[in-house]
């Protein structure tokens, strides 16, 4: 009686899904099948040519189930989808081209068998030639052993070979990143592209300097037609967080940095990791910049809102630290319009230390219209930028100085540690190996301290402010002076480029007042710019160089907006009166 039949082929790799593997295990399983009499049949099909997958009515598609992943999973995709298919239709024989291709470890072969068993299918092997009877059984044990052992020699001989190229300076993983090409006479193994450099440096630009999000800068990437990596296919988001994660642009990469332990990838000991120096795209400041950037978005943006808020991210609690969330509630009434409110939101429910929300509008406005005052002082603004810069590099040359110190004494570690190391081995001393572990331990401790160190110094190095920030603001005040640029007329994204200028930062208290960081400086007995009643009504100023902390006050019964509260405070007559009022205090 004619068997109904399957195969099933496998590849570790997805690289090695190109070569010529699938299409010859296809057309020896094809030939076994006609050999046997057996009827293929599946609901996955693929290219006898290339061993690609394709649509069933495609020209000369062979039913087939193809992986492309390592053999020591039991499961994979296409084995998953043979079990499912033997399930719902049902079938005979699963024919597999050699024993290694269903798995190498005697132990994973035979619980992947006798799941078929069980279900009522039998496996053969192309090769191999393997029978139902306890010697046909022991063949396949010893077969699958050598198979693992050959396979364990052979991953041994590859990374040998791996670490033996990336100790001596050259590219070692493969595909290369975006803006480099494999080219063994070139620095580290690798070529720059120019112009995918110019992209990457472009990236860099917009993201550091110019303060476009990620989402922003895909549009304008896709909109002036740059080429990704895979041509022909538009910028995604992992792209430009790849390119912004990659120390490789900034000039140095690492090899032999993580290890595979069951589906996870973990970090190796530092010093394990072998440094490869390529040529850099861009400087070290401004990789750190933009590493600074995406550690604090991280931290302080909670939750993408769906609307554009001038303060998203600024605005931070200053008990917790924990940044505001911008939010949208949209309200149904009685009326077709609903009632819209946007606020910025505290929730204990997200971690943070208590339950607080102010409507948009109202900080929006405070906020914005003290800035415009002080844009309008160009002296306040300088001042403060010039003692910013000032104090930020007084501070970088004491981390400087704390970065040279840091390295030497992480150079004297590993000089002790192979000093102990050599103590260890000679016979001569008979170290006794519980002291070197414990010595080696205390070592390697410190040398871990020192690294973190040394990463936070090197990211604090990349915040000090860049003059020509300063002249864009200049710039900007004198238009609003001249009334070359409406105030009314501000863009969204405009006033939050000058935020982030002047690195505003806003600090809420929970009695509603508000702090205002940022690169300015207004001196404390320059009464004409608020007037002494005012300045007795806002608080204080607090110096906190290289920032200037300004306190604001909001009025109390705007400080919590909601409910009935909020249904009052949204009629226009009430709202506008004290949007003036607030408007005409602060200026």
């Amino acid at each position: 009686m004619s068997k109904r039949a399957v195969i099933y082929a496998r590849v570790s790799t997805d690289v090695q899904r190109d070569n010529f593997s699938i299409p010859s295990q296809i057309a020896e399983c094809v030939n076994y099948a006609t050999s046997k009499k057996y009827t293929l049949l599946g609901n996955q099909f693929v290219n006898p040519q290339n061993g690609r997958d394709v649509p069933p009515d495609y020209p000369l598609a062979i039913p087939a189930y193809v992986d492309d992943f390592t053999s020591r999973e039991l499961s994979r995709p296409s084995l998953d989808a043979t079990i499912s298919f033997l399930e719902a239709y049902g079938f005979d024989v699963i024919i597999v081209h050699a024993l290694d291709r269903l798995a190498r470890d005697p132990y994973i072969r035979q619980t992947l068998e006798r799941e078929f068993n069980k279900r009522g299918a039998r496996v053969e092997y192309v090769l191999g030639g393997y029978d139902e009877s306890p010697e046909g059984e022991v063949r396949k044990d010893l077969d699958a052993t050598f198979a693992k052992w050959e396979n364990t020699k052979r991953v041994e001989r590859s990374l040998r070979g791996k670490h033996r190229k990336a100790q001596s300076g050259k590219w070692v993983a493969g595909m290369p990143p975006y803006g480099y090409t494999v080219d063994l006479d070139a620095m580290g193994g690798l070529d720059v592209i120019p112009e995918q450099a110019e992209v990457v440096q472009r990236i860099y630009r917009l993201y550091t300097d110019e303060h476009y999000s990620i989402r922003e800068i895909i549009d304008i990437l896709n909109g002036d037609g740059s080429v990704p990596k895979k041509g022909g296919q538009a910028w995604a988001k992992s792209s430009i967080n790849h390119i912004l994660d990659n120390t490789i642009y900034a000039g140095y990469c690492f090899f032999n940095r993580t290890k595979r332990i069951g589906k996870r990838d973990v970090i190796k000991d530092r010093k394990e990791w072998i440094r490869i120096e390529v040529t850099p795209l861009i400087d070290t400041a401004t990789f750190e910049k933009a590493r600074l950037r995406r550690k604090e978005n991280q931290k302080y943006f909670r939750k993408r809102p769906k609307h554009k808020y001038l303060l998203n991210g600024l605005v931070r609690c200053s008990e917790c630290k924990h940044s505001y969330s911008a939010q949208t509630s949209v309200h149904k009434r009685q009326s077709p319009k609903p009632s819209v409110m946007r606020c910025y939101r505290h929730r204990m429910a997200s971690g943070h230390c208590m339950n607080k929300q102010i409507a948009v509008r109202v900080l929006d406005t405070v906020v914005w219209d003290k800035v415009l005052s002080i844009l309008l002082n160009p002296a306040a603004l300088e001042e403060g930028y010039e003692q910013s810069i000032e104090q930020q590099e007084l501070n970088m040359a004491r981390k400087i100085a704390q970065v040279e110190t840091l390295e030497r004494a992480l150079l004297k570690i590993k000089h002790r540690r192979q000093n102990l190391s050599n103590a260890y081995l000679d016979p001569d001393i008979q170290m006794p190996k519980i002291e070197y572990l414990d010595q080696k331990s205390r070592m390697d401790e410190e040398g871990n301290s020192i690294e973190e160190n040394l990463i936070n110094l090197r990211q604090e190095l990349a915040t000090i402010p860049q003059p020509a920030e300063l002249e864009m603001l200049k710039q900007f005040a004198a238009q609003i002076a001249e009334g070359l640029l409406p105030v009314e007329d501000l863009t969204l994204e405009r006033k939050r480029e000058i935020l982030n200028l002047m690195h505003i930062k806003v600090l809420l208290h929970p009695d509603g007042e508000v702090d205002l960081d940022g690169w300015f400086n207004i001196p404390e007995l320059e009464k004409g710019l608020l007037g002494s009643s005012s300045l007795r009504q806002a608080g204080h100023l607090c110096n906190l160089l290289p920032l200037r902390r300004l306190r604001l006050q909001v009025p109390p019964r705007h400080r919590n907006i909601h409910g009935r509260a909020w249904m009052k405070f949204r009629r226009g007559r009430e709202k506008s009166q004290f949007v003036k009022s607030v408007a005409q205090k602060w200026r």
